[in-house]
């Protein structure tokens, strides 16, 4: 190694040790970087863009804010204060009711944005072609740091070339070229519990195989038999030539499963959403009322539904008394279609059910529970959180996906047969997309079948997620209202939350997901963590090891 390269190291090591990190992500020395850097703002530019282009010339754009969660221009309904509103917005408005202020979520629930793997020559963790591998390590700490703190959205950049955008979008490239980049980091292989990560064996803590299914053998005869039987895949929609009895046969698992009428498979669990939110909600006395936390799937379907004339609320995160609040302000002449998550994906906390299905009843609304995250997790047999609550027959429609608990591809929802008729007839994503593959609906529907003949699997899945959420609660960790097999460790700063994460993986190859803004609100930065009923002791045991070993590294316990 030459004597710049041991220099280089060097720098390295000390902008990764805790002392540094502590000293680049205390607010007090942020604040002050910032307040630099604005008053060259001010001596170089005019009006009020100035500060803005000003951090773009230093460092380019930050990662856009693609989490439409947490895009609190659209406001929240919140619980109406003790007098009557006076206003009503329009069927079919952007506008908000007198009722709606915008709040800040205490967490949230979609993964971080991320650029395609290649860009500038950069396929890997490691330096590019355009000498990244020079940067002097603390320095592009520093500059990561400063790109982190930025609220920039590239969404904002117009102009001729569509392109320009991506051009000038430089934090992976930095972030690569430090070794610093968690993203779209290729897997040698999965076997559950554990991984192997550039011919490296670590523990998954990152991984939503909640029951532990992907390996399972019949789960993988069953998809071997369907390519043998079947093909790889039915090249067509479900409309013509891509239905398969073997649909029909899952269709109808998944409803006697749920006790409902009818079921219906899609192609993604993304799907799902996407298609019953934007046939249902068709016109302008259509509106989704919607947790502020929910799935950026249902963020989209809505999307799809306003194209059509409809109007999207959305209600403080699982408060019943807001969503009445919200319900209680729609036209006589409009509809309503609730949506929550079951279980959130980034906080593991499960919906308030209970409260939501009375205010939904009190309306006259309709309700529709996505439970990706709670299918196999909770719920007697793991039927999800309509069945946790005992509240089975009381919700309308329940949607999830394939690549949770059944260790598959694909999506699917449960409720009366002439509204899922409807949805397929009047859902362009579901008419017009390619049907599941063959392989994925024979693997989803092995693994339904043993994730109810193996029951051992939801008890042992709540043991070890139950005692990884006593023991980080004892070593002194922040977890928010976690009641499920999605523990976040929150860490409350995007710069702390990188370096944590790559210590737990380089030092104690431990797999975890770093989410950081924009993916999630300032100061709700974390280190998101999910389990296996396939986890042992072992693995358990290590991860609390170097969490804590960790956590006190970088001044978080």
């Amino acid at each position: 190694m030459s004597m710049k390269d041991r220099l280089v190291d060097q720098a390295k090591k000390l902008a990764s040790s805790g002392r540094v990190v502590r000293v680049v992500s205390n607010d007090r020395v942020m604040r002050l970087a910032t307040g630099v850097m604005d008053a060259k703002n001010r001596l170089r530019a005019a009006g009020e863009r100035a500060a803005e282009a000003w951090d773009i010339l230093l460092n380019g754009h930050a990662l856009p804010n693609i989490d439409p969660a947490l895009d609190d221009e659209a406001g929240v309904h919140v619980a109406a204060p003790a007098r009557a509103a006076s206003h009503r917005p329009a069927a079919g408005g952007a506008g908000l009711s007198t009722v709606e202020e915008t709040v800040s979520s205490s967490s949230s629930k979609a993964p971080p944005a991320s650029a395609r793997a290649h860009v500038n020559g950069v396929g890997t963790n490691g330096a590019g072609a355009n000498g990244a591998g020079t940067y002097v390590a603390a320095a592009a700490e520093q500059q990561l740091a400063t790109q982190m703190a930025s609220r920039t959205s590239l969404a904002r950049i117009g102009g001729r070339d569509v392109f320009e955008k991506a051009y000038k979008f430089m934090t992976a490239d930095n972030a690569r070229a430090m070794g610093v980049y968690p993203f779209f980091r290729p897997l040698d292989f999965n076997n559950g519990p554990e991984a192997q990560l550039e011919g490296r064996t670590v523990t998954m803590l990152g991984s939503n195989n909640y029951l532990g299914l992907t390996t399972h053998p019949k789960v993988r005869e069953a998809a071997r038999n369907a390519i043998d039987k079947y093909g790889t895949s039915m090249t067509g929609s479900r409309l013509v030539n891509g239905s398969m009895r073997l649909h029909n046969e899952l269709e109808e698992k998944l409803a006697a499963y749920h006790g409902k009428e009818a079921g219906l498979v899609f192609t993604t669990g993304y799907q799902v959403n996407i298609a019953t939110i934007s046939a249902l909600l068709s016109n302008k006395r259509s509106v989704a009322m919607i947790d502020k936390d929910d799935h950026a799937s249902i963020y989209d379907g809505v999307r799809l539904a306003q194209a059509a004339g409809a109007r999207m609320v959305r209600y403080k995160h699982s408060d019943p008394a807001a969503l009445d609040s919200a319900l209680s302000e729609i036209a006589d002449t409009e509809g309503a279609l609730v949506i929550t998550d079951g279980v959130f994906s980034a906080q593991g906390e499960i919906a308030s059910l209970p409260g939501i299905v009375e205010v939904v009843k009190k309306h006259k609304a309709r309700l529709l529970v996505d439970d990706a995250h709670a299918l196999g997790v909770i719920g007697p047999g793991g039927r999800g959180t309509a069945a946790h609550f005992g509240l089975g027959k009381e919700v309308d429609l329940i949607g999830g996906t394939f690549s949770k608990s059944l260790a598959s591809i694909g999506g699917w929802l449960v409720g009366e047969r002439k509204v899922l008729d409807y949805i397929q007839h009047f859902a362009s994503s579901f008419l017009f997309a390619a049907s599941a593959a063959p392989p994925c609906v024979a693997a989803a529907m092995a693994a339904l079948d043993v994730m109810q003949e193996e029951p051992w699997r939801q008890e042992k899945l709540r043991e070890n997620f139950t005692y990884m959420r006593t023991e980080l609660q004892r070593l002194g960790f922040e977890l928010g209202k976690t009641e499920t097999a999605v523990i976040p460790i929150y860490i409350r700063d995007d710069l702390k939350t990188v370096m944590m994460w790559k210590s737990l993986l380089d030092d104690y190859a431990l797999y975890v997901n770093p989410f950081i803004t924009p993916g999630v609100p300032p100061k709700q930065q974390v280190l998101r963590t999910s389990y296996m009923a396939t986890h042992e002791r072992k693995h358990l045991d290590h991860a609390l090891e170097a969490f804590e070993k960790v956590g006190k590294k970088f001044g978080v316990i």
